[in-house]
């Protein structure tokens, strides 16, 4: 598959900078045969009792902020967790002079880093103090880490809270789990009542989410890594409903890319604690879900990709061009769709 069979054409007025008040009343297309759109929120509809929804618990930490070299500011996005005893990052960085091993780098005015190595454009960056006191400053002096698209806009305060979901508990991640920012907790609480399971495993999102695949052959493309754990319960949880007919909805690219990370041949789940680089699109067969709930991705990004993967190029260019055609809201504050996975009749 080359890349420009990833692109499609996004009028700017579609982009969301701002997300939906209350969460649950964002837009949500039931993607079938016709597609429909209803509430967010009209998701319980969609779902029955012994049905299990596996939500992202990652925690989004304040990863952008701002460093000088030489009295010159530059911008720093936190990008992975390298080493945590010795706190060291990958990060992402804009500076007007090119860096160099062993530059030093002033950090909120209080403290020091120093740039470790650079390998293949990725510039590493240990921090000088310890990693819970770096997490003090950060929370202190740190920006919510927006995607480029809607950084432009200027950092909101609202932010802060918008870009976290509402379960949010594991600190790692510096980029959000965007599909689940619809959930609010009276839906969750719906959802229960209603004997709908919910599951929580934890995949600490990377930056990487947001660089577009850059290869003409896309399969040539490197995976970012991303540090993913699920608990020995959530793994037990989550197969006691399958093997009891219930439908798995996974609530986001990062859940997806867990499960798929963690199952066996059959599709059931084993408890994972590692790294994954896991690469999903067309050809890969993705056993380990019914369903998936996500938002409408960017051009020649490997969340699209996974999507031919589900449903097919043909259909998804079909549901993308009647999205734009609604005036779905996309990307990471924008509107999301429940899509069942192509082995799964609805």
């Amino acid at each position: 598959m080359n890349l420009k069979d990833l692109d499609f054409n996004l009028p700017k007025k579609l982009i969301a900078l701002y997300p939906k008040k209350p969460r649950h009343n964002s837009n949500l297309v039931i993607v079938n045969s016709r597609n429909k759109i209803v509430k967010f929120k009209e998701i319980i509809n969609e779902l029955n009792a012994g049905d299990a929804i596996i939500l992202n618990d990652t925690r989004v930490i304040q990863a952008d902020f701002d460093g000088f070299i030489d009295n010159q500011r530059i911008s720093l996005n936190l990008n992975k967790l390298e080493d945590k005893k010795k706190n060291i990052w990958s990060v992402f960085i804009k500076a007007n002079k090119k860096l160099k091993e062993g530059d030093i780098i002033k950090v909120f005015n209080t403290f020091n880093a120093q740039v470790t190595s650079i390998d293949n454009g990725t510039v590493y960056i240990r921090f000088i103090l310890t990693y819970e006191k770096f997490k003090k400053e950060i929370k202190k002096y740190g920006r919510a880490p927006l995607p480029p698209y809607i950084k432009k806009r200027g950092y909101k305060k609202s932010d802060l809270t918008n870009y976290q979901t509402v379960f949010a508990k594991n600190d790692g991640a510096v980029a959000a789990p965007t599909a689940s920012l619809h959930f609010s907790k009276q839906l969750i609480d719906q959802l229960k009542k209603k004997k709908i399971k919910i599951i929580k495993v934890t995949l600490h999102v990377n930056g990487g989410t947001f660089i577009p695949i850059r290869v003409n052959e896309v399969d040539r493309h490197s995976m970012h890594y991303e540090k993913g754990i699920i608990s020995k319960k959530s793994a037990q949880e989550i197969n006691k409903v399958k093997t009891n007919g219930g439908k798995i909805i996974a609530v986001g690219t990062t859940v997806l890319r867990l499960l798929e990370s963690s199952k066996n041949e059959n599709g059931f789940i084993k408890p994972f604690n590692a790294n994954t680089n896991i690469f999903i699109k067309p050809g890969w067969k993705i056993n380990s879900v019914d369903g998936i709930v996500t938002n409408f991705h960017t051009p020649r990004s490997t969340l699209l990709l996974l999507i031919y993967a589900l449903i097919g190029k043909k259909r998804t260019h079909q549901l993308y061009n009647f999205a734009i055609k609604k005036k779905i809201r996309f990307y990471s504050y924008g509107d999301a769709c429940l899509i069942w996975n192509n082995n799964v009749k609805t």
